[in-house]
């Protein structure tokens, strides 16, 4: 491992500011990047890494330890660079945040640690509360990436780390683009405030209640039934094998282009994250089977405060039986019964919003590091255009269709 050069072309949003600053606290913060060129040196980072885990208010299971690793191995295999950003005060290490460099023609492109989907949350682990001091610190350590761009995912809006992201150099053109493009909804439940699981039962549709009595006792008459958690690294395999050629297949019959999941890379991803897990205490795999064979299945996120549901996937054959809807009850059911959140993460689903009862927004934030990430605002450009362009044929297309009905 090695420190950064003070004399890195990286923007510093604080201008000439040193390294070693004074926080306003009084606290002295200290960033630094370090340079990770093999998986001995990442492991070096574990006991530091999971005191700060267990010392943070909240975190996404991306931002541990153990998801990171598995990560870092993949991206050390294919001989690319890791930066880690770190901050520290007076009481030791306060934030970490890794990043892969990724190359894209003459462009150093700093991203997060991924699976392979890049749909993990971005943004760093911080030390208890995750406050403007410290959210800033964290941006202004990973500003001095080895990159030209600094590309974070889904970040919130409204959040602590896009008020920071929003004071850095970004594009000329976001402010002249439709506030609304590129951001995604959100959704999830807010499970740690309600006492009984009854209390949340109630606050869902009666058909939906409903439904799920009826669709469970069909199920059950359909043959053996079981809906929980793999708890052997052999069965996650297992699982994960089915979910993820099942999903692959599903979206090729619908025409969609996802490339990671023509990727075996993924499903190994998440088996070998299970064997890194100890399943008992932190499950990852869910499922829905008859007589022993996966109907439904799902790879959820455990975090300080919240589940993620990450994939999730089902055979059409039992769709009679809403076989998803039935592992969507029982991993909301586990949620609230370890009083943690259920996260559905962003991407607009109707099912996802009947289950809800909070809404976020998210988008991507680019943030140029050097006058040569400059170079990618022409594909900015033609990326926003293009997406701009959809919407409004999608609702030109509607509009048609609305009127077309109407005439009928």
């Amino acid at each position: 491992m090695q420190s950064m050069d003070h004399k890195s072309t990286a923007f510093d949003p604080q201008g000439d500011m040193p390294d070693d600053m004074t926080s306003g606290r009084g606290n002295r913060l200290r960033r630094e990047i370090i340079i990770i060129e093999d998986l001995d040196a990442f492991k070096a980072l574990r006991r530091a890494w999971e005191e700060l885990a267990a010392a943070a208010q909240d975190y996404s299971r991306c931002a541990t330890y153990g998801f990171c690793e598995v990560a870092a191995a993949r991206v050390l295999a294919k001989s690319a660079a890791i930066n880690i950003a770190m901050v520290y005060d007076d009481g030791g290490l306060l934030a970490i945040w890794p990043l892969a460099i990724h190359r894209k023609g003459l462009l150093r492109i700093a991203k997060g640690l991924t699976c392979g989907s890049g749909e993990e949350y971005g943004g760093p682990l911080v030390r208890g509360r995750a406050d403007k001091e410290a959210v800033a610190a964290a941006v202004s350590a990973a500003m001095k990436a080895h990159a030209d761009i600094l590309e974070i995912v889904l970040v919130e809006e409204g959040s602590l780390l896009q008020e920071e992201l929003d004071a850095a150099p970004q594009s000329w053109m976001l402010p002249l683009l439709p506030r609304r493009l590129g951001s995604l909804p959100g959704y999830a439940i807010r499970l740690r405030g309600i006492p009984r699981w009854e209390d949340f039962l109630a606050t869902l549709p009666r058909s939906l209640r409903k439904n799920l009595r009826q669709d469970l006792k069909q199920l059950n008459a359909s043959g053996r039934t079981e809906i929980g958690w793999c708890t052997t690294v052999d069965d996650a395999e297992a699982v994960l094998t089915w979910l993820f050629a099942n999903k692959r297949q599903w979206s090729q019959s619908r025409g969609l282009n996802t490339p990671y999941l023509q990727d075996d890379r993924l499903k190994d991803f998440f088996v070998a994250l299970a064997g890194h897990t100890d399943l008992s205490s932190i499950p990852l795999v869910a499922f829905v089977k008859v007589n022993g064979v996966p109907v439904a299945a799902a790879v959820n996120l455990v975090g300080k405060s919240c589940v993620e549901g990450f994939f999730t996937t089902y055979d059409d054959a039992f769709r009679l039986y809403s076989v998803g809807t039935l592992l969507v009850e029982f991993l909301v059911k586990w949620s609230h019964a370890n009083d943690l959140d259920f996260d559905f993460r962003p991407l607009e689903g109707s099912y996802k919003a009947r289950w809800a009862n909070s809404e976020t927004r998210h988008k991507t934030r680019i943030i140029f590091l050097s006058p040569r990430g400059r170079l990618a605002e022409l594909s900015l450009l033609a990326g926003h255009m293009s997406r701009l362009a959809a919407k409004v044929r999608k609702i030109i297309i509607s509009g048609f269709a609305k009127v077309k009905a109407r005439v009928a």
